[in-house]
């Protein structure tokens, strides 16, 4: 008659069929975690709140259980006081139970599972004698303030530390070994009771912390794969937005013109444009520069329609001071629930009568820079409320001569408000320096110019706002 092998430990672990179980364990929780989170959450709920309630529902039914091993097991050494308090705490954990289940509060079912959590413990350890007589039942005490930090937040865990503490203090001064009942544990049992709460404790704070671990770490990797589709839009975005602007410089007989935005986050609010305006053989073209308030894509989204409404209405031709007002009274409908508005130069250059016509619509007025005379004024005159505000707003126009040699600069506010690590403003006298110093530059030149001295006083500060500057030279074919 052949003998069947008496598998050994190392057969059971070579042949994985340890692991295999312990798998197997490690599944039914999660799947028990999963069940008791649906159980006990609302379709409100976010992901961390139903987190929470899963995990105090597995340490409630956890610990009802324990209770009821526990009561009847003092109950068979004949310790009827010390085996009444567990399954008393079993009766009442499971009507907390049933009352959350049936009415989803979870402040009272968190409170009142904490609270039996954090006196059960202490009650046990005095009937039986203190510490040392009650195997350190004491220990799974520790789980009411480590379960008020992971279920009701730093600053609300302190009270039930504090009163662990308390208690703690209080059965330090149970030295004597009075018991509430005439029988004791043997001392066989004391050992192992020591030993299974200690190992006890630490198996449910390691179940608790790892599934608090592993969830956190999920809703991590979801976050940053959300993360990583919001930027890649913004990428799309600011590439769509990007194509908005000029692709190159114009080249125009008798002027030298240079635009360029830089945006402080993926996409802006700020805009420039050069628009053929008028009939080919009048000598004109048109030069926008927009600033929507804040910045970002809903600046962007701004940007884009009134970039759309300024190239609309120019395609018909007619006075500037007509063009603005139509497109103001398109935007202010479009925009007038959010608050958001928009200031704008606009100004058109007649090349054959020498002269530049602007409307400003709230925003800072262009300078002019004249080297014959070494003075910088601004073009002043034409201010009007900002774009989007009134639907009704009626804009006028101003204008002025132009000369051989003179440089029109027509920017953004970020410009000058763009601040250096100590606060100090970059200011526009340090744009009038690079201008006087550089005038005989190209408009380009004098643009780069510009925008290294600012990079150079910025040194690392962060870019708060868009940067948008254009630079136009007035040249001696005029």
């Amino acid at each position: 008659m052949a003998f069947e092998k008496v598998k050994t430990w190392n057969d059971i672990a070579d042949t994985g069929e340890f692991v295999s179980g312990l798998n197997k364990v490690k599944n039914l929780i999660e799947l028990w975690l999963e069940r008791l989170s649906k159980a006990g959450s609302l379709t409100s709920d976010t992901e961390e709140q139903r987190l929470r309630k899963a995990v105090l529902i597995f340490l409630a039914v956890t610990y009802t259980i324990a209770g009821v091993v526990w009561g009847f097991g003092y109950l068979l050494l004949g310790l009827r006081v010390s085996g009444s308090i567990p399954l008393s705490y079993s009766f009442i954990s499971a009507a907390s139970l049933l009352y959350f289940f049936l009415t989803k509060h979870y402040k009272f079912f968190c409170r009142s599972q904490l609270t039996l959590i954090l006196i059960l413990p202490f009650l046990l350890q005095w009937s039986l004698g203190g510490l040392n007589y009650s195997g350190a039942v004491v220990l799974w005490s520790i789980l009411a303030p480590i379960g008020a930090l992971m279920f009701a937040g730093t600053t609300r865990s302190i009270p039930w530390f504090i009163a662990y503490a308390l208690l703690m203090a209080v059965s330090g001064l149970q030295s004597g070994g009075s018991s509430w009942q005439p029988a004791t544990l043997p001392d066989t049992i004391v050992v192992f009771s020591f030993v299974m709460n200690i190992g006890g404790v630490s198996a449910i704070v390691f179940v608790l912390l790892r599934y608090f671990v592993r969830a956190r770490e999920q809703a991590m990797a979801a976050l940053d794969k959300e993360h990583q589709k919001v930027r890649h839009s913004l990428s799309l975005a600011m590439e769509v937005q990007q194509n908005l602007l000029p692709k190159s410089n114009p080249n125009i007989a008798g002027l030298d013109i240079a635009g360029k935005s830089i945006y402080a986050d993926e996409t802006g609010g700020d805009y420039y444009d050069f628009l053929e305006v008028g009939n080919s053989e009048e000598g004109k073209i048109g030069v926008v520069v927009g600033d929507v308030s804040d910045h970002g894509i809903p600046s962007a989204l701004l940007m884009a329609s009134a970039r759309a409404l300024i190239r609309q209405r120019c395609s018909a031709f007619g006075q500037i001071d007509r063009v603005i007002s139509d497109v103001n009274q398109q935007l202010a409908a479009d925009v007038k629930d959010s608050g958001r508005f928009m200031t704008l130069f606009y100004a058109e250059i007649e090349r054959s009568n020498k002269v530049i016509r602007w409307v400003n619509a709230g925003h800072e007025p262009a300078m002019i820079y004249d080297p014959a005379t070494d003075t910088f004024s601004d073009l002043n005159g034409g201010n009007n409320m900002a774009l989007g505000v009134f639907e009704d707003t009626e804009f006028k126009e101003a204008q002025r001569e132009i000369a051989a040699g003179q440089i029109i600069v027509m920017a953004t506010d970020g410009i000058w408000e763009a601040r250096n690590p100590k606060g100090e403003m970059f200011s526009k006298d340090r744009i009038y320096k690079t201008i006087r110093q550089h005038a005989s530059a190209s408009a380009k030149d004098i643009q780069n110019l510009i925008f290294d001295s600012l990079r150079r006083f910025q040194k690392e500060a962060r870019l708060e706002d868009d940067l948008t500057l254009v630079v136009i030279k007035i040249k001696a074919d005029v």
